[in-house]
């Protein structure tokens, strides 16, 4: 055996072990790290999928926050009109005055209505069209329950109004009295 022969033997034989004992190791890794890789990539897909849409969320959250305080000083100021009206509409109920009173009613009501809460556009319809035949059931001398419940339409106008426009208190005092009465659960309201 020459030592060409002793060489070529020795570096089979290190080639031998690099292949048996190093590679499985290194590609087993490698494999490893792909695979980390991969699962970064799409753990970072989601992530950016996620703040996307938190971020419209948010933006739609500001517009419609921007919206409600742009109009919010119209809206009081329609709830107030609205109670004025229903207060000249209580007043005339009973006389051939209603006439006039509920057209002016119905013309604000065109005007004004998507400044109103809901439950308060709708309570305000009623109001004004139970007013309007109130004074025609009492002349008929109509079933009695009929005008009581005519007459409930028209004067329950104010609790559904209030309880639909709750301003905060003007006082601090008056502000942790609300909060513990509410049990500081809907605060942001």
């Amino acid at each position: 055996m020459t030592l060409v022969d002793v060489l070529i033997a020795l570096l089979a034989f290190l080639i031998g072990v690099v292949v048996r004992e190093f590679l499985p190791g290194y590609f087993r890794k490698k494999g490893e790290n792909l695979a980390t890789k991969e699962d970064v990539a799409e753990i970072t897909n989601l992530q950016k999928a996620v703040e996307h849409r938190f971020n419209e969320l948010l933006e739609n959250s500001k517009q419609r926050h921007a919206l409600r305080v742009a109009a919010l000083d119209q809206r009081l100021a329609a709830h107030q009109q609205a109670f004025s009206l229903w207060r000249e509409l209580l007043s005339n109920t009973h006389s051939e005055k209603i006439g006039p009173v509920v057209l002016r009613c119905q013309t604000w009501w065109e005007q004004n209505c998507l400044y109103l809460e809901p439950v308060v556009r709708d309570a305000f319809v009623r109001a004004y069209s139970a007013a309007h035949s109130h004074h025609a059931y009492t002349e008929a001398r109509a079933n009695s329950t009929i005008i009581q419940d005519n007459w409930n339409e028209i004067s329950n106008f104010p609790k559904v109004l209030f309880e639909a426009i709750q301003l905060p208190p003007l006082r601090q005092a008056d502000a942790e009295n609300v909060l513990s009465e509410r049990g500081a659960t809907d605060v942001n309201d």
